[in-house]
């Protein structure tokens, strides 16, 4: 479930919970606990220091405020703390 346009209409709330099964579980399970790595490796591969302008701490921040990022806390979900457990990020030394 992806948002039409930019800044959104609605809340982030309404776009997140529509989404369903399997895009779920890859946002939340496997995406969000690396996507501060993501975005920092990205904007490195493409000398494009301005990427980590769109994340502070692990929470995108190019769609809505730093402050609204509780959307990215996961689901109370077996099948996403399942995902996450088995596969964890690799610690950065």
């Amino acid at each position: 479930m992806l948002p039409d346009e930019y800044p959104l209409g609605e809340g982030a709330r309404s776009y997140l919970d529509a989404e369903l099964g399997f895009g779920r579980l890859l946002d939340y399970g496997v995406i969000i606990p690396r996507v501060q790595q993501l975005y920092e490796w990205s904007s490195h591969e493409l000398a494009a220091p301005g990427l980590l302008d769109c994340i502070r701490d692990g929470a995108p921040t190019y769609a809505w405020p730093f402050e609204d990022r509780d959307v990215w806390q996961p689901p109370k979900s077996f099948i996403v703390q399942m995902a996450q457990r088995a596969l964890r990020p690799e610690r950065r030394g």
